[in-house]
Formats: structure tokens, sequence, C-alpha cells
């Protein structure tokens, strides 16, 4: 029987004074040092978010809901993303909480900050050692967890194909405004665009307006905050070739100086880029929406009448319950075990 509260400690213990710890420390460094978007603020702020959601109450929540499984033999393989910091570590944790022995492929761009949470995790419950390897091969697998693109997630399909699995390809997040948002509920939304560069399927990358919105409304909020995008040499890059590309074809758009607002329909928008559609009517909307949520991670208002949304400013940081497109990862694995 597996000790939820015990695993759980242990992972919290791990984040402890992270700050301060001289290993972590070295571990954030290198980890900066292989991906560039990875700067310090980023993995911070992602320790933080696992820091919180490993506390007692929670863990006391995970067992509520899923009880304490038995240890079993069934093999998951993982193959995690590498687009944020931990973002993979979510279906490392579960596979291990819901009994599997887990095969968990790292991605190369987040190689250095999950082996170090399950290495400190380890120091104080060995089941974070015992029952977790990191392969550079997956084979002999009784169900399989993978994200990738929309392109590698046909080929992941067919290659798993006679096993469970779960495929998670690309998706995007949007937000929908009513143009009476305060300036604090302004700057929350900034931090669901930009947290991360907007790397993020929960980074917010196109906004539904009202028709008639003046945006002389929200870039001077966001101007004296998130101007200092433009001094990361990997998104400025970015800004500077979407910007190139709309200049030399006379594409109209509105320059922010760190951003690129684009009016158009597309839900993904490309580093430095923000795409934004009027609408007229919310009933309409609404329907828009339902019909694109298998595209949709999350949805940022503070409108009650915007169906499913979470409020402004709170898209980065998920839950120990939200998980990714929606499925309840561990009760499909306690399902498929």
């Amino acid at each position: 029987m597996i000790s939820i509260p015990s695993a759980w400690k242990a992972i919290h213990m791990a984040l402890e004074d992270f700050r301060h710890d001289p290993e972590w420390m070295a571990c954030m460094q290198l980890a900066e040092s292989k991906n560039r978007w990875f700067d310090q603020n980023s993995i911070a702020f992602a320790l933080d978010q696992w820091y919180a959601m490993s506390s007692q109450d929670h863990a006391a929540e995970w067992e509520e809901r899923y009880g304490s499984p038995t240890f079993l033999e069934k093999r998951l393989g993982l193959i995690l993303a590498g687009n944020l910091p931990l973002v993979g570590i979510h279906d490392v944790l579960t596979g291990v909480l819901c009994g599997y022995r887990v095969l968990a492929k790292a991605s190369t761009d987040d190689t250095e900050l999950p082996k170090m949470l399950l290495k400190k995790a380890a120091q104080y419950d060995s089941i974070w050692s015992e029952r977790v390897e990191w392969v550079d091969t997956l084979q002999q697998l009784d169900a399989a967890i993978v994200t990738g693109s929309n392109q590698t997630a046909r080929h992941f399909a067919h290659f798993f194909r006679d096993i469970p699995h779960l495929i998670r390809h690309n998706r995007s997040s949007v937000a929908v405004l009513s143009g009476q948002e305060t300036p604090e509920e302004l700057l929350a939304l900034g931090s669901d665009v930009f947290q991360y560069y907007g790397l993020g399927c929960r980074s917010v990358s196109k906004l539904y307006l009202p028709e008639g919105y003046s945006f002389e409304t929200l870039l001077p909020v966001w101007e004296p905050v998130f101007n200092v995008l433009a001094l990361h040499h990997k998104y400025v890059n970015n800004y500077h070739y979407h910007k190139a590309l709309l200049l030399m074809n006379l594409d109209a758009h509105i320059d922010s100086g760190y951003s690129i607002l684009k009016e158009r329909e597309q839900l993904h928008a490309p580093v430095g880029m923000l795409n934004y559609q009027f609408y007229t009517s919310l009933d309409e909307l609404n329907e828009e929406l339902k019909s694109l949520s298998d595209e949709i991670q999350c949805i940022s208002s503070n409108m009650p009448e915007i169906k499913g949304a979470t409020p402004l400013g709170t898209t980065q940081c998920p839950g120990l319950f939200d998980y990714a497109d929606g499925i309840d990862t561990a009760q499909w694995l306690l399902n498929v075990g």
C-alpha cells in the first residue's frame, strides 16, 4: 500500500527553502544554461507552484479522491514535454501514486529539474527513487502517456496502438474581456499572457474583446511591468522576426514595443505576438468557445457569462487536479490498472 501522505510530504520537503539550498541553486543555474527560456524567475515560479500543490491539505484531498493504491508491476511509459520548467512532473507523480512503475523519458529542454526534484524527494521517501526510472527509450510498457505536437501525436498514437495510452497535443488558451476590467484585473491578465514568455498551453495567446474595445485601456497598464520582455534575447528575437514579416507585408498590427497584437481568428500565436478578435454577442461567443473546446486549454475571464472560465491571472497557477486536456489522469490510470 502506498503511503500517500508520506509521498506527498517528501515532494513538499524537497522544495522547502529551495532558494537557499546550494544543490537546488546549482541545478537551477544548470537548467538555465541548457535552456535559456528557463530563467531563474520562471524556474522559481514553477517550484513555488509545486511547493504549494504538495501541501498536506492537497495530499489529504488526493487520498480522499483516489485512495491509497497498492504497488503494481505494470509499467507506465512517459514522454515528457519540456516547454516549461517541470511541466511533465505531474504525470510522473501521478503514475507513481497510482501504483505504477514509471519509465520516464525526459525532454532535452527540461532534464535537470525533474530529476533533482525526485532525487531530493527520495531522501524523505524512497518511493521516488524505487518506482521511477529515467530512460532514453520506452519498451515493454503496459500503458503510456505522451505529450507532443499535433504532428507527433499521430505518430505516437500509432506507435502505442496496442496498449492503453493518452496522447496530448497542442492546445492554446484565450481570454475574454468585457471592457470594464480594472487596472488590477488587466495586470493579472498580463501574467496569463506573458508568464513563461507565452510558451505554455495555459498561456493566453488570444483575446476576445467587445466591439469597439480601445487598447488605450490595456497597453498603458501592461507597459511598465512587461516591457522588460524586450530584454530577453530569445523572446525579443521572436518579436523582431514577426514584426519584420508584418512590416514587409504591410499587414496591419499594433506594436507595443515588446509584443505585437494582431487581429485574426487563430487561437495560437507565436512567441512575441498576441491575437485578438472582436465579439458582439456573448451567446455566440460561448458557442464558438464550445466548438473549440478540443483546442482550448483555459479560458481566462472575470465575466460570469463566460462558461468554464478561470479568473484573470490564474491560468499559470493550475491546481493539483487541473489535468491536461480535461482528462483525470489519475482516474484513467486506476481504471487501466
